[in-house]
């Protein structure tokens, strides 16, 4: 339990490292702060939902880790392609090239859910059955929060310009 409580106070230290960082970098480097900040945030919520034990921690954050890294290189495929697909005018493109668009969002949509497939198998290696169903939990949380943190912000923004 002691060591349990250890990554946890590690995971708060990395969060308030995080926290502290200067606003004063340039917009590439916001972004990668910005970035850091909420994979913290994540990091902390997930250690936090899962209760994890020194073993499992180090044996699970690597194979998490791995698993963002390709899901993260898939989304960005997918949300260029999506981009790409609504310049284009369903219009003006010929009914081969609409279906080609079609297939690959298929194709990369299963390419999205086989990476999944293959890190349940890996996750289940490592984890108990209770602590994955938590880790899935545990990541439809953290989206909410983290949609509702920008939705939150928005509006605070909104009402910023609304005042000026």
């Amino acid at each position: 339990m002691k060591t349990n409580f250890s990554i946890y106070r590690l995971v708060i230290l990395l969060v308030v490292i995080t926290f502290s960082m200067p606003n004063y970098a340039q917009n590439g480097q916001k972004k990668k702060m910005l970035k850091d900040k909420i994979e913290a945030q994540k990091i902390a919520y997930i250690t936090n939902e899962l209760s994890l034990t020194a073993t499992e921690a180090q044996q699970f954050w690597p194979i998490y880790n791995e698993f963002s890294d390709k899901n993260e290189e898939l989304m960005k495929a997918y949300r260029k392609n999506n981009m790409e697909d609504k310049v284009t005018n369903s219009e003006t493109i010929s009914d081969k090239e609409a279906l080609e668009m079609a297939d690959e969002q298929i194709i990369q949509a299963q390419q999205i859910l086989d990476l999944r497939k293959k890190y349940h198998i890996e996750f289940k290696k490592v984890l108990p059955p209770k602590k994955l169903l938590k880790l899935y939990q545990a990541e439809k949380e953290f989206k909410k929060f983290l949609l509702k943190e920008i939705k939150e912000r928005r509006e605070d923004r909104r009402e910023d310009r609304m005042k000026r």
